[in-house]
């Protein structure tokens, strides 16, 4: 084809047909520029096709993450509410007449107060797409904005955490004293309990000490579960949004 059009215009220059000549050329270079840009932006294209189809896997991953996520948290959820209020129950009977209560309802109260768990999310997508840049691949700059946030808000509740596991360290060395914790075990474990080992419950409602530390736990707790509670409402938006970005 290059040689076709040298061709044309040596034959027009030999002629001397300058001025149509000129116009040629001039028609050669519009025609050269505008398949350079054609070029361009099917390269473009072929990008954005690429880009988009990688979003979308992106996405597909982060939805299974963020489902598993919620689960999880649904659950931890489920056994802080329990937990606060059989520590709500508990502290109403310290200081009272307890000897018409059977000591299997404190050992459940008490086995509930203790079994706080820990939300860890799965986040090992998150990481990678956050720590590849791939992050940016996303287009919906709200969807962006919460993934690179959901970071800190699990962040943010270590405090609370730390709080609370120093709180149940002391708890446990002062329990230790009054109760067998084997017979709490047993609610939710399998394990021997020597029967030999008596409860005092009586003592154990008689010291401010105990109270005192179930009471700071559960504020604890509760600053615990509203943070959780935020986390929950930024898992169901991410998942929202995915679900929108997949659809379109």
């Amino acid at each position: 084809m290059i040689k076709y059009f040298r061709h044309i215009r040596k034959s027009l220059l030999e002629k001397g047909k300058v001025s149509k000549y000129l116009k040629y050329a001039v028609g050669e270079i519009l025609l050269v520029v505008i398949g350079i840009l054609i070029a361009l932006q099917v390269n473009t294209w072929n990008e954005q096709r690429i880009m988009n189809s990688q979003e979308q896997e992106i996405l597909k991953g982060l939805e299974v993450e963020f489902k598993i996520n919620i689960n999880r948290l649904e659950k931890v959820l489920q056994l802080h509410h329990k937990s606060i209020k059989s520590a709500n129950k508990l502290m109403s009977y310290f200081n009272t007449d307890i000897n018409d209560f059977p000591e299997t309802k404190f050992d459940s109260l008490l086995f509930h107060v203790q079994n706080v768990w820990t939300f860890n999310p799965r986040k090992g997508l998150l990481n990678s797409v956050i720590t590849s840049g791939q992050i940016n691949l996303i287009s919906n700059i709200e969807l962006k904005n919460q993934l690179a946030s959901f970071e800190d808000m699990i962040n943010d509740t270590e405090q609370e955490h730390l709080d609370i596991s120093l709180l149940g360290t002391r708890f446990y060395e002062i329990v230790d004293q009054y109760i067998n914790v084997g017979k709490q075990h047993q609610l939710g474990y399998k394990t021997f309990t020597n029967d030999g080992f008596k409860s005092d419950y009586i003592r154990f409602f008689k010291d401010i000490r105990v109270y005192n530390i179930i009471n700071n736990e559960t504020s604890w707790s509760f600053d615990l579960l509203r943070e959780e509670l935020e986390i929950m409402e930024s898992i169901k938006k991410i998942i929202k949004l995915i679900t929108e970005e997949l659809k379109n």
